[in-house]
């Protein structure tokens, strides 16, 4: 028997799973709109470090409220644990505290750990602890 998670918590890891694509689409689209040609790759390096800013500030109300509610139904520290480290690395990229050299690398792999903390609290109580 599968206890059914409120239908807020889940319209929250949704939406978190969408801006966490987002943010890994934006990031990945730089090294190849760096191919394609001045204007271009001008337009979105230019914009890259705000798109950031804003998709953090928006991931760490959604991710904190949807992952603690989901801790909540259903306390997994490993799920806690990922989607906090993801935020993390996301933050260290975005700061540019270990250089702009890393932001990407760092983006990507925090956007991927926080996605997989959204995909395992929507799937809480499915034996994959």
């Amino acid at each position: 028997m599968s206890l059914q998670k409120p239908p807020t918590t889940t319209r929250l890891d949704r939406a978190a799973v969408f801006l966490s694509g987002l943010c890994l689409l934006h990031c990945l689209a730089i090294p190849f709109a760096l191919l394609l040609g001045p204007v271009l790759s001008q337009w979105l390096a230019s914009s890259e470090s705000q798109v950031h800013w804003i998709l953090l500030a928006l991931a760490l109300p959604i991710s904190g409220i949807a992952l603690g509610r989901g801790y909540r139904k259903h306390p997994s520290l490993l799920t806690l644990v990922l989607g906090a480290i993801g935020l993390i690395f996301m933050l260290l990229g975005v700061s540019h505290i270990l250089g702009e050299a890393y932001e990407i690398a760092l983006t990507v792999i925090g956007v991927a750990m926080l996605l997989a903390a959204h995909l395992r609290n929507m799937t809480a109580g499915h034996d994959h602890d």
